[in-house]
């Protein structure tokens, strides 16, 4: 089965997830790129982040299961400071039906810490 065909009320996470707070997002480009894209922070655990992207999003073209970046985490307000992680995209799925429409679930498993 192709993990992006599933629904996020699979199993798929391990650990409880913390809902983001308001403004979170997580950041990244590609090797090569210019281009930044921004997504907003959906939610966390101390092991993976979970991202939303319009399900007519372009990056979906470009994103797929086990590719490994790096991201810059802003865990809300502005002034707060950044962090940036290496992780690997774990899965990409519908979110539970009724919520987010138009949007799917991007779940980013936290590999390490990078220093900043």
């Amino acid at each position: 089965m192709k993990k992006e065909n599933c629904s996020e009320s699979e199993n798929l996470r391990t650990q409880v997830r913390t809902a983001a707070a308001e403004g979170a997002s997580v950041e990244f480009t590609f090797p090569g790129s210019v281009i930044v894209y921004q997504f907003p922070l959906r939610d966390w655990s101390y092991t993976g982040l979970g991202i939303l992207a319009r399900q007519d999003s372009k990056i979906l073209d470009h994103i797929r299961e086990g590719q490994v970046f790096s991201v810059t985490l802003r865990r809300g307000e502005i002034n707060r400071s950044m962090e940036v992680y290496r992780v690997e995209i774990r899965h990409i799925s519908d979110p539970e039906q009724g919520r987010h429409p138009g949007h799917k679930v991007v779940g980013l498993s936290i590999l390490e810490k990078e220093p900043a």
